[in-house]
């Protein structure tokens, strides 16, 4: 499984960790911190006593919050915010004033520095998560000033900030006496396993979270690696490069797919989408071997995707679910009414030969097992359980009689033609002979670009050959595909297609697709220009 939900180094591992190796001749001794707080102070040009070393960024959070309730000290926290923020919130119980974000989700500085105060910390994410906002370097300069003149501190949370390509050389920590800043070796540095993080500052405020964070907080391991990582930021740098350059190509996909996504600039995404699309995006990806975060706090309708170093499949992925090439469509029971025209020939077929009555119940029983997409081998099915063993030509021969009488039965599902005119190629994909299929089609008075049919391959769904034809016919990869039976889900699982079962209003007809797969199940197929 590809990770996109966390924000750690995806798909890829530092390339100077491969022959990295530890040293376990240490392990019987008490961690020395000092030697990676010194690279860390030489690396920003500082002073040992301005640097403090946390079990991830994480400890530093929780510290910040201890230092609150043991000084009674407040927070201010701009929304929306990391969650380990508000849930120490919960866990800690210090006052603290959220300010919720402006209607694009970016932070309200404005407000902020209106409820600055004295003997407060002010919390600043930059690059934001889950937004990925990265105030200005004025901005944020004014913020610190203002907190300074009310007496009131700043935590700035830069986990992602390597990130942060037009990053300023400014460190605002050793610039200004108020600021602690958090910076991680999880992230640009791919240690998230490490638990790694440090705080720069000044003396007296770093000397703070010293004073009640755990004596060995930090493991001899984990130091070995932070060393060997500072010793190749190059490689780090050119990571955060590539990472910075497939999210700008996401975020087009993204914006050029008319959606809402956020400018970010950490390692990740943000983007709005509908319920029901939201739920396609994420079976998708999990089908593709892809997970990713679609409960973003108090964002119900917004997703965030890590950007991974290899690119190509989750743009494919993304690409298949925002900008479908193709559509295609199975036509019983999806676009035409068959219960009075095949299911009947089903069934009197089945009373000449055998001399017994089913009902459709026995025939949607036999369907759901799938297998008998093709109503011709369904019928005959339902013969040898009846214990009679007839010959397919007859069973065709006469199922086709029946239904030169009860084709006129048929009644169209689909009202809403919009959906054979979009920007995408069309087609019919179905178990009819292709004489039936065109005057389905004519009934239908639809013009899809593409007819597979029963006459156009040798095997029938669920076997994808019909749909993979089609992509090979087209050359385009990305494709939803419609039905209403397991075999239809079943082969545009096997073509890698978005899978929309239809028919969900029926008893337990939409459980029986989604265990066979669907992505997702409407009621009927004019609810699909809801998802497009």
């Amino acid at each position: 499984m590809l990770k996109l939900d966390f924000n750690e180094r995806a798909d890829s591992i530092p390339q100077w960790l491969q022959d990295f190796r530890l040293d376990t001749a240490c392990l019987w001794k008490y961690p020395n911190r000092a030697e990676v707080e010194q690279l860390i102070a030489e690396k920003f040009n500082t002073d040992l006593d301005h640097v403090f070393l946390s079990n991830g960024g994480d400890e530093s959070i929780e510290l910040l919050f201890k230092l609150c309730k043991l000084n009674q000290q407040s927070l201010l926290l701009p929304l929306p915010a990391f969650s380990q923020y508000t849930h120490q919130l919960d866990i800690w119980g210090v006052d603290c004033i959220q300010v919720a974000g402006n209607k694009d989700l970016s932070i309200d500085v404005e407000s902020l520095k209106t409820q600055l105060k004295p003997n407060q910390w002010l919390i600043i994410t930059r690059p934001n998560n889950p937004t990925g906002e990265c105030i200005d370097d004025k901005t944020l300069s004014d913020l610190i000033k203002k907190a300074k003149s009310k007496g009131a501190n700043v935590f700035l949370d830069e986990a992602y900030v390597e990130f942060y390509q037009e990053n300023s050389e400014t460190n605002y920590a050793l610039e200004y006496d108020n600021v602690i800043s958090l910076r991680t070796f999880s992230k640009a540095f791919g240690l998230a396993g490490a638990r790694l993080g440090y705080l720069l500052g000044n003396q007296q405020l770093i000397a703070g979270f010293k004073k009640i964070a755990m004596p060995f907080n930090v493991n001899n391991l984990s130091l070995q690696t932070a060393k060997a990582a500072l010793e190749n930021t190059r490689e780090m740098q050119s990571y955060c490069q590539n990472i910075a350059g497939n999210r700008q190509q996401v975020f087009d996909l993204l914006q050029s797919s008319g959606l809402e996504v956020f400018d970010g600039k950490g390692n990740f995404l943000l983007f709005k989408v509908k319920p029901k699309v939201k739920q396609v995006l994420a079976s998708f990806m999990k089908k593709n071997g892809i997970q990713i975060k679609t409960e973003v706090n108090d964002l119900p309708n917004w997703v965030r995707i890590t950007i991974p170093e290899k690119i190509d499949l989750l743009l494919h992925v993304l690409g298949t679910v925002f900008q479908p090439e193709i559509i295609g469509f199975d036509m019983d029971g999806v676009l035409i009414d068959t219960s009075l025209s095949y299911d009947v020939c089903i069934m009197e077929t089945v009373k000449y030969f055998t001399k017994k009555q089913i009902n459709v119940d026995n025939v949607v029983d036999v369907r759901k097992k799938g297998g008998f997409n093709n109503d011709w081998d369904l019928t005959q099915e339902l013969i040898k359980q009846q214990g009679f063993n007839i010959k397919m030509d007859k069973v065709v021969s006469q199922f086709q009689k029946y239904y030169s009488v009860f084709k006129f039965n048929e009644n169209n599902l689909l009202t809403n033609a919009k959906l054979f005119e979009g920007p995408y190629i069309t087609a019919i994909i179905t178990g009819r002979p292709r004489a039936e299929a065109l005057d389905g089609v004519k009934q239908l008075n639809i013009a899809p670009d593409n007819i597979i049919s029963a006459d156009d391959v040798k095997q029938q769904k669920p076997s994808p050959e019909g749909i993979n034809a089609l992509k090979a016919k087209t050359g385009k990869a990305n494709m939803w595909f419609c039905g209403d039976t397991v075999d239809d889900m079943q082969a545009g699982i096997a073509a890698n297609c978005v899978c929309i079962g239809i028919g969900g209003d029926i008893d337990g007809h939409a459980e029986n697709l989604y265990k066979a797969g669907a992505d997702i199940v409407l009621d009927n197929i004019n609810q699909l220009e809801e998802l497009l």
